[in-house]
């Protein structure tokens, strides 16, 4: 039997609408941390679809969409490079397709990325204490534990250094 293939595109405003319904149903599925409301606010303002055109437009923010067979299956969504660092604020994948390496295909496609733009570190957070296995596995070590962070939740961060600092990257 063949294996599926998963490929790798960025998000984009023509992408956009394809992607918005998926990212809304993983933020309902895959977040158990997260109460209904909260998930509200952020579909509905925070990164509601036309924050995400904006940014997407202005560059400000990197999506990288996971896909199989036409079906966008997962997303990671990070900020534009800012001192040499990445930071991820979005990473899900739809709940069918989970332990299959969406994820970590993601982190792997987003560190080449920010090493294509002369980036020394990827950054994210996580809220649910179960994921930290899956960052650890894929490289990322555990730099602390902020008690009652965003939202009222405990939040568990990583980094991963990926290069040498270059302040002619960082300082342009």
């Amino acid at each position: 039997m063949e294996k599926t293939q998963i490929k790798t595109e960025k998000l984009t405003p023509k992408n956009l609408q394809k992607f918005f319904p998926v990212f809304e149903e993983v933020l309902k599925t895959g977040f158990p941390e997260y109460p209904k409301k909260l998930i509200d606010f952020f579909v509905f303002q925070d990164f509601s679809k036309k924050i995400f055109l904006e940014k997407i437009r202005k560059e400000d923010w990197l999506g990288l969409l996971a896909v199989i067979d036409e079906e966008i299956v997962g997303f990671l969504v990070t900020d534009k490079l800012y001192g040499g660092v990445s930071y991820c604020f979005w990473l899900g994948v739809k709940k069918e397709f989970q332990g299959q390496g969406i994820g970590s295909l993601l982190l792997k496609e987003w560190e080449e990325e920010v090493k294509k733009q002369g980036g020394h570190k990827l950054m994210l957070v996580t809220q649910h204490k179960e994921n930290e296995k899956f960052y650890l596995k894929n490289g990322f070590k555990n730099e602390g534990f902020e008690e009652k962070s965003w939202f009222g939740l405990d939040c568990w961060k990583f980094g991963k250094v990926i290069g040498k600092p270059q302040p002619e990257v960082f300082l342009k």
